[in-house]
């Protein structure tokens, strides 16, 4: 199980420090502050054609390598280990639900808004919908890399 499990882990841990680059640290949060409709909808735009492509497979593999990683652990009886690698792919997963519940949903509405257009009465509602579902997004994918940290913290000898 040596060289599999190393790739596993391996995965797993590139893929949460990529999510935590990419959703907790987010660095496209300066394309998304301005206050006016036409520079928020174009640095949302910016964000969404960029993360579109990027987030599905991004966070489908470290939600699997998360899981894979919790089997490596529970296999060597490493159960904290396991735990917070377990609690991970459950952290992700569940921002993936936010994701499809909440974000996707107000996409698909900010997709068909155009920057020329008068905005729609409710866009600042809109927005708030969607930094919200963020800011859920964030904090779920951080209390996964907290746990993963607590996890490797942890025994490595059998309980």
């Amino acid at each position: 199980m040596g060289r599999w499990a190393t790739g596993v882990e391996t995965a797993h841990v590139s893929t949460l420090t990529a999510l935590v680059g990419i959703v907790v640290v987010d660095p496209t949060a300066r394309l998304r502050e301005a206050t006016d409709w036409e520079g928020w909808l174009e640095g949302h735009m910016r964000v969404d054609r960029v993360m579109s492509r990027l987030a599905p497979p991004l966070f489908l593999s470290a939600t699997a390598a998360a899981a894979g990683a919790a089997l490596v652990g529970l296999t060597r009886q490493q159960r904290r280990l396991a735990a917070g690698r377990a609690t991970a792919a459950g952290c992700i997963a569940a921002a993936i639900a936010v994701t499809l519940a909440v974000n996707e949903p107000l996409n698909a509405r900010i997709r068909t808004w155009r920057p020329q257009d008068p905005p729609p009465g409710d866009w600042q509602t809109v927005r708030e919908g969607w930094e919200r579902g963020h800011r859920l997004r964030r904090a779920l994918i951080a209390t996964g890399a907290i746990a993963v940290v607590w996890g490797g913290t942890g025994p490595r000898d059998a309980p």
